[in-house]
Order: C-alpha cells, then sequence, then structure tokens
C-alpha cells in the first residue's frame, strides 16, 4: 500500500506541466502490501501535458498501471477529486481484499481532495 501511496503523490505533484496537448489521461493501479492488502484504484487526470501524465502511468515503479479509456464505474468504495492550478485528478478506490473506504478516505484528506462515498 505504501508504494501506492507514493505514486499517487508523484502523480499528483506530477501535475502542472508546460506540455501543448491537453486532455486526459486515465491510469488503473493495483498493488499488494506486505500485509496482504490489495489496492485497486484507477485516476483520471485532465491535464495540459499528457505526454508526461501517460509517462508516469507507464513508469510507476512497483506499483502495477496500465492505460486504460476510462476509469472503471463497478464495484467503487469512492471517488476522491484533488484540484491543482487549472488541472483535475479524479482517483477512483475500489473494493479489494483488505482495502476498506475506511483506508481509502484519509487518503484522500492527506491530499487535501474532495471524498465521495458510493
Amino acid at each position: 500500500m505504501r508504494n501506492s501511496l507514493v505514486f499517487m503523490f508523484v502523480l499528483v505533484a506530477g501535475c502542472g506541466g508546460e506540455g501543448q496537448v491537453a486532455g486526459k489521461v486515465a491510469c488503473d493501479f493495483s498493488s499488494s502490501a506486505a500485509s496482504g492488502v490489495k489496492v485497486h484504484s484507477c485516476s483520471e487526470v485532465e491535464a495540459d501535458d499528457i505526454d508526461e501524465q501517460e509517462s508516469q502511468c507507464k513508469d510507476s515503479g512497483d506499483v502495477d498501471a496500465t492505460l486504460v479509456d476510462s476509469c472503471s464505474t463497478e464495484d467503487v468504495l469512492g471517488t476522491c477529486v484533488v484540484a491543482r492550478g487549472e488541472e483535475t485528478m479524479t482517483m477512483t478506490y475500489y473494493n479489494a481484499e483488505g482495502f476498506t473506504e475506511e483506508a481509502a478516505k484519509p487518503i484522500c484528506e492527506g491530499l487535501n481532495g474532495t471524498w465521495t462515498a458510493s
């Protein structure tokens, strides 16, 4: 879970590029912590530089990340919307073994995001 949290902070911090192509990038994440907790989330970023966001998704380190057309709406725990300047990231958290809304909501709050339970 720590790797997922680190990557989420990197993704949020990466927003704000000076790219020429604007659009939305969706990246699906899954990881397992040593404790057996599985985390499944997906982030959609409205970005000025989609190439940078796609690159961060592809180079996610220990977290399994895949570029997708959009985040799934099935089995959702809740969403977290984080705004950074003119860019917005919506993180969707999914039901997974050992991962609950009680774990997802504080992650959102730590990013100064707005949590909405499903």
